[in-house]
């Protein structure tokens, strides 16, 4: 007899939907039947008329840390399975807590997340100019990838000089890891800021000009090239605009392996949304013309983005806004894990993109990308039961009182739009129903590409 059965739903693969009964065994897929045979369940849920997607994989978040004022860990957490995101690839630098930079650190975070977290996690490494030769370790830990910014990266996070970055991707490659790269050249983006300051340029558009796209471009080539040179595994965060997803799609095709993502944020906002309504769309790489966003879909459509992530930054409200401090002090980074799933499928259904589009870039292509497709990543026999039951014609509105973060704010507040999750199970346990978190206490596990 199977724990659970969810009747009469239309299953969204990456390729193709189709009517089946999903059945559900000890947190498993354990069986899809679409016509019409039955087994026994002990639970039944008619899900008729709603899609069922797999749980989305968010390439890219910030959890935060325990008690930490910006954000932390069961109130990122429970925001995810609230919007539909079962797991979770949290990156190694966070506000209020010290970077993932070695084992020791690595192995604090896990077992704080694995008490907290009402998703299941992966955890990326830091790459930083010091610990090239902590990298190996922490990648036996369950490190899945390693995220470095570029040379002139800040002293919270410093940044490897490209030949450490060069040493860094050929020590990856031996064993068989990724490479995750924030893609500014921060010495452009340093005397762009340095400018701002000395000119006292205390505007939104002075912050954009100091972020050049090709401050994006530059690195972007560099990381391309390196890559070519070593063999290695790399992928491209954040990607904001298509000239630069342009580069990666003709890396791809010249054999280099890379792989890339963009956010929703890229996708559904402009430029004019930070200059005309403020600091909650700050961000960086920044916003870019709307051309831009229109343009970019192209290259998630094509595959050229592996995933769409939120990047989910949480901030406290009083450093998101310029109207109290100076904008090059205002702090970067938009909230959106909550609202990334509706707010991506509303925006795709309006270009008139299919549902399967999310199931790629949202779940089996993050998946596949950080290696653990076959637990995560599809509704298929002998995967996880991450599911979310999703109501195509249900109407929402983004309210600050109804997100799950630490710090109630977030750019896509006052957002509209139709489609939604109603139910996330995972691995076959209910943990969110119509907008609620249902479970008490976190349920999360630690995922590795090894596991």
């Amino acid at each position: 007899m199977f724990d659970l059965v969810l009747k009469n739903g239309t299953v969204v693969d990456s390729d193709r939907m189709y009517e089946a009964d999903v059945y559900i065994k000890n947190g498993k897929v354990g069986a899809i039947c679409e016509r019409g045979e039955e087994f026994l369940a002990e639970t039944a849920v008619d899900v008729k008329g709603k899609l069922l997607f797999p749980g989305a994989v968010d390439s890219h978040m910030h959890i935060g840390e325990y008690k930490a004022d910006y954000e932390e860990m069961d109130t990122a957490t429970a925001a995810a399975v609230v919007g539909g995101v079962t797991c979770l690839i949290d990156m190694p630098v966070n506000q209020q807590c010290p970077s993932i930079v070695n084992e020791e650190l690595f192995e604090e975070k896990r077992k704080h997340l694995e008490e907290k977290s009402y998703a299941d996690f992966c955890m990326w490494g830091a790459l930083i100019p010091d610990n090239i030769d902590k990298l190996k370790g922490m990648h036996d830990l369950g490190a899945i990838a390693f995220k470095s910014f570029l040379p002139g990266g800040g002293a919270d996070f410093p940044a490897p000089n490209m030949a450490r970055v060069r040493k860094a991707l050929q020590t990856i490659s031996e064993f068989g890891g990724m490479a995750g790269f924030h893609c500014e050249d921060n010495w452009i983006i340093q005397e762009g800021s340095a400018y701002m300051v000395e000119n006292k340029l205390n505007t939104r558009q002075a912050f954009l000009d100091s972020r050049p796209l090709v401050a994006e471009m530059v690195a972007t080539r560099d990381i391309i090239e390196l890559a070519r040179e070593t063999k290695a595994k790399v992928h491209i965060c954040h990607v904001s605009h298509p000239a630069v997803a342009k580069m990666i799609a003709e890396a791809k095709r010249e054999g280099v392996d890379i792989t890339a993502e963009t956010c929703v944020h890229y996708l559904v906002f402009s430029k004019d949304d930070l200059i005309k309504k403020g600091c909650l769309y700050k961000c960086a790489p920044p916003l870019r013309e709307k051309e831009a966003a229109d343009e970019l879909w192209k290259y998630v459509e094509d595959g050229t983005f592996t995933s769409v992530a939120s990047d989910h930054s949480p901030g406290m409200p009083e450093n998101r806004d310029d109207s109290k401090r100076p904008i090059y002090e205002v702090g970067n980074g938009i909230s959106g894990v909550q609202t990334m799933f509706q707010t991506y499928f509303d925006a795709a259904v309006k270009r008139g993109l299919p549902p399967t589009l999310l199931a790629r870039t949202l779940a089996e292509g993050p998946a596949k990308r950080f290696g653990i497709y076959g637990q995560k990543g599809a509704i298929q026999v002998g995967f996880d039961a991450d599911i979310v039951v999703f109501d195509v014609d249900k109407a929402w509105e983004v309210k600050a009182e109804e997100l799950y973060y630490k710090q109630k704010i977030s750019a896509y507040v006052g957002l509209k739009g139709t489609g939604a999750p109603i139910a996330t199970y995972l691995r076959g346990k209910l943990v969110a129903k119509d907008g609620k978190l249902v479970e008490k206490t976190g349920c999360g596990q630690f995922v590795t590409a090894e596991s």
